[in-house]
């Protein structure tokens, strides 16, 4: 088996030699868009076929052919010097471009990453996203993505990990159930209504807890698989669910669903953004990820200007 040819020993001026005469077909008319000789080309290219081992030309034809090696090759090559072109002008232009796979737990993804990314994606119109949503308790979650967004652990070994935000879950419904007799005007009134919990009961009872109600084992409860099935469901009216500002926010603007209660409890975990080292990062990869820590900012900002939306009353209404 012949050796291999290493990158440090890729020759470059020849192969641009070898792709400038296979796709004109002519070395008078490589030599001329290289700016070199005719004998320059063609010194160029022997000395490649001889490297390679392999006829790269068939030059019985007229205009030359090209072998099946000389194929094969142009292909790669034609492809790898279009690849390179791209990235040059992008970067003289200052534009990004590439594809990106993002995780991110269902209910964050659905509720606030998918109305927000189109502002990142009309300011890098030439990045591609793949947005993929897994179960926070996944241990492999960021393993297949070039960033995730997580919420859970922080021990992510080999990755980065910067952390987005703590958020604060209260109850959420929608405005007609809050109207419906005998109403919310009170922590107590939620023991009549439909629970809705994501995953487990564990957000209501710390709420619970905290309002100083015992436990909600009796409480007529639905279970969901993500934060976005069960704010669906209440905002259909089916029940009352829990949010955080993260998820419900662009609900509570609209009115889609109101806070009946002021009172909020930490979420049990931060959310955080995984990442690889920055030394294997792409740009596009780093440009989505200071785009999302500059949203998480900003949602912070907006929730310290408006200290209404986080006062929590002593009397819990």
């Amino acid at each position: 088996m012949p050796p291999s040819i290493s990158r440090n020993r890729l020759p470059l001026n020849a192969l641009r030699a070898f792709e400038a005469a296979a796709r004109h077909r002519n070395l008078v008319r490589a030599a001329e868009e290289l700016a070199v000789t005719h004998g320059a080309v063609s010194h160029q290219i022997r000395a490649l076929e001889e490297q390679l081992g392999s006829p790269l030309f068939d030059r019985s034809q007229r205009p030359m052919g090209l072998t099946p090696a000389g194929a094969q090759l142009l292909a790669a090559v034609h492809d790898s010097f279009e690849r390179l072109t791209r990235a040059a002008s992008a970067i003289k232009s200052g534009e990004i471009e590439g594809e990106i796979t993002l995780s991110c737990v269902p209910g964050l993804a659905a509720n606030w990453l998918v109305p927000r990314l189109g502002e990142f994606l009309s300011l890098h119109s030439n990045v591609a996203v793949h947005v993929l949503t897994e179960y926070w308790r996944h241990p492999k979650i960021a393993d297949r993505a070039d960033l995730a967004i997580a919420y859970g652990s922080a021990e992510h070994p080999g990755k980065r990990v910067v952390r987005l935000g703590h958020a604060e879950f209260f109850p959420v419904c929608s405005p007609a159930l809050k109207r419906r007799k005998p109403g919310l005007k009170k922590p107590h009134d939620l023991l009549g209504h439909t629970l809705l919990h994501e995953y487990t009961d564990e957000a209501w009872s710390r709420w619970f807890a905290a309002a100083g109600l015992s436990a909600t084992g009796s409480v007529r409860g639905v279970y969901f698989d993500s934060a976005h099935l069960s704010l669906e469901a209440a905002r259909t009216g089916y029940g009352v669910a829990m949010g955080d500002l993260a998820t419900v926010r662009d609900d509570l603007a609209s009115r889609r669903l109101v806070r009946p209660f002021r009172l909020s409890v930490p979420a049990a975990y931060p959310y955080y953004l995984i990442a690889p080292p920055e030394t294997e990062q792409a740009p596009a990869a780093r440009a989505l990820e200071e785009w999302l820590i500059a949203e998480f900012v900003a949602q912070s900002a907006r929730s310290i200007l408006a200290p209404k939306a986080r006062k929590r009353s002593s009397s819990l209404s």
